[in-house]
């Protein structure tokens, strides 16, 4: 079953290949290897194109969305969402699951009557 998502990896990753250079022959890339100067939206330029976004402006955002995330998730908040039981258990499960001890965690959470929480134990250590 790994081995097929693997080869799905494969094509999918050689599509994209073939895509982009596709893409590029047909704008007339530069010929020399030199990449072309994009603009994102937010730059203000009269005529730029919209709707790309540079690799700075896309770093930008998903560490500015980050740090918002970040700033939300808060232990106060997770104990006023969840109660601090819960939250408590999180961390000693999570605990357990860090240090590879997944059966001991997912009994842990079974007993303690979180169903979701065992459940989710099991998705993530199957790896494991």
């Amino acid at each position: 079953m790994q081995m097929r998502y693997f080869a799905a990896g494969c094509v999918g990753l050689v599509a994209l290949i073939a895509a982009g250079s596709a893409s590029a022959q047909s704008t007339g890339g530069t010929g020399s290897g030199a990449r072309p100067q994009i603009w994102g939206s937010s730059t203000g330029r009269v005529g730029a194109p919209t709707g790309r976004l540079t690799q700075g402006q896309y770093l930008f955002l998903y560490e500015s969305e980050s740090a918002r995330r970040d700033a939300e998730l808060n232990e106060q908040s997770l104990v006023d969402q969840h109660g601090a039981e819960r939250v408590d258990l999180a961390y000693r499960v999570g605990a357990l699951v860090d240090l590879g001890r997944c059966r001991e965690a997912r009994a842990m959470a079974a007993a303690e009557g979180d169903r979701q929480m065992a459940m989710r134990v099991r998705q993530t250590c199957r790896g494991l």
